[in-house]
């Protein structure tokens, strides 16, 4: 039975990876991305360390359990540090892969040294494989290392949800679920019984939330849309909005125009932010009466600027609301020159029409 507990495991992990990759997108964050590349691979690790029958075939299934030791918490916790949109030099992921490498070479040594396991023996217990050893010194660095990642990543979290604006709290509850269940089942599951591994029914739980939270991030990703290049450009602000007025994201320019938005949460109504409600809001009931009436003037300083409203789309559906912000100041003033030109110019045809008695 304990097997199957394995194997299910297994297939499920698989199953919900081959989801991953159905419903991925260029968007997705690549941490993730390697995070379901991971996850079935130490669940089959699992199950063939269930099944199997001598040292060798132990010792090499578990080598392929600690992929999710050494890499897969690593990249959990640089997804949570993307997802909360932490600012860091990407040198240093690389820095950590290399570190990680390093770590999973002491694994690979087993039976070979007794750098990782000074001692490993197998043993069957009621038709299940399993491996009994004496750990040795960079088994000691790879569980600082383990806690060092876990308490990253739960600092990491509690900081943007009490803190910060620009991480969603949607997406940081389920993050810290899955973060505080999976330390649970690293570290205390052995506690709770010796007969059987929690972590790989609980990698799949884990599977289950991630997939929330790519599909959730689509509509976080103001450049999702194919319009890149505009959203780029310095003068082009771009907002996104749900149905029930909750600031989904924008770019620097946009915050730039509506300074507000700094203090908007993400995934918080922008009702009962005053100058936001005066603006956007009153722009998006308009084109709620009709998708027509989809393009404002906007007025902020000595600057002005065109302001158009579409549709948020998730695919097919619709979300909420995209604001295009267009800093046409130029085209202001050239329209206002060619006005003051043309007022000029009709005085003066006036002023010679009567001096020569023509009405």
């Amino acid at each position: 039975m304990i097997t199957y507990y394995y194997l299910i495991s297994f297939i499920l992990a698989l199953i919900l990876s081959m989801i991953y990759l159905v419903i991925w997108h260029r968007h997705f964050d690549i941490h993730m991305t390697m995070v379901f590349a991971f996850m079935p691979i130490v669940n089959l690790g699992y199950f063939m360390l269930a099944e199997a029958r001598s040292l060798e075939a132990a010792i090499l299934a578990n080598k392929i359990t600690y992929l999710g030791g050494c890499y897969l918490l690593l990249f959990v916790m640089l997804a949570v540090l993307r997802l909360c949109n932490f600012e860091y030099d990407r040198r240093i992921n690389v820095v950590l892969i290399v570190f990680n490498t390093l770590i999973y070479l002491g694994v690979l040594s087993i039976g070979y040294t007794g750098i990782f396991y000074k001692d490993v023996e197998y043993k069957d217990v009621n038709g299940v494989g399993e491996l009994v050893k004496s750990y040795g010194p960079v088994h000691t660095i790879f569980y600082i290392m383990v806690v060092a990642y876990f308490i990253i990543s739960i600092v990491a979290m509690a900081y943007s949800y009490f803190k910060r604006n620009e991480a969603s709290n949607k997406i940081i509850r389920p993050l810290l679920i899955t973060e505080l269940i999976t330390i649970v089942a690293f570290f205390g599951g052995r506690m709770i019984t010796k007969d059987i591994e929690f972590v790989p029914i609980v990698y799949v739980l884990d599977q289950v939330a991630y997939l929330f939270i790519s599909h959730r991030m689509c509509l976080y990703d103001i450049t999702d849309t194919g319009i890149e290049s505009l959203v780029q450009s310095g003068d082009t602000g771009m907002v996104s909005l749900d149905f029930k007025y909750n600031y989904l994201g924008s770019n620097k320019t946009a915050k730039t125009i509506f300074p507000e938005l700094y203090r908007v949460k993400v995934d918080k109504s922008i009702v009962g932010h005053k100058s936001l409600e005066e603006s956007m809001l009153e722009w998006i009931k308009e084109f709620e009466k009709s998708s027509e009436n989809n393009k404002f003037p906007y007025h902020m300083g000595d600057k002005s600027y065109f302001v158009e409203i579409n549709y948020l789309y998730n695919g097919k559906k619709k979300k909420g609301y995209h604001l295009f912000v267009k800093d046409n100041t130029r085209e202001q003033e050239y329209i206002s020159i060619l006005n003051k030109y043309n007022s000029n110019l009709q005085t003066k045809l006036e002023q010679m029409y009567e001096s020569k008695g023509v009405k």
